[in-house]
């Protein structure tokens, strides 16, 4: 009997590993983009974040905007790129403290920008690319171009 227990729990192992190798494989492409300002300006710091539906669940993505604008989306980990799907897009800035607010500082990104319904920024991933997803924001109070 143990010999048969033994068996069993091997097959089990085999073919979770079968079917992990066939489901589990990355399945996530790059997805890339820059944030500015309708100067041409990069914004340099925040997050592009993404939401697509798949099924009941949902997907999320996002990528560190780095000082150059640039930004490169991963789901698991940083960079590791998004499911495909259609993803709505938001833009979050970098968090201001207490201190910066009381100097009146205000956030890099317009209020529109960081809510999926009123930014309007959208992307499909696809497999075959190329999955790039420029985008331009404005600053609290400035008028769009």
């Amino acid at each position: 009997m143990p010999h048969r227990d033994a068996r069993a729990c091997l097959v089990s192992l085999l073919l979770g590993v079968v079917v992990c190798a066939a489901g589990c494989g990355s399945g996530r492409y790059t997805v890339t983009g820059r944030v500015t300002y309708p100067d041409g300006t990069p914004v340099t710091e925040g997050s592009v974040i993404g939401e697509a539906a798949d099924g009941d669940r949902r997907v999320m993505a996002q990528g560190d905007i780095r000082a150059d604008g640039s930004f490169t989306w991963g789901t698991l980990k940083p960079g590791d790129g998004a499911v495909p799907g259609s993803y709505k897009v938001a833009v979050l800035p970098r968090a201001l403290g207490d201190s910066e607010l009381a100097q009146g500082m205000k956030p890099a990104v317009a209020g529109k920008f960081t809510n999926y319904e009123s930014s309007k920024l959208s992307i499909d991933v696809t497999p075959g690319g190329p999955n790039r997803l420029d985008i331009v924001v404005t600053r609290p109070g400035e008028k769009e171009q």
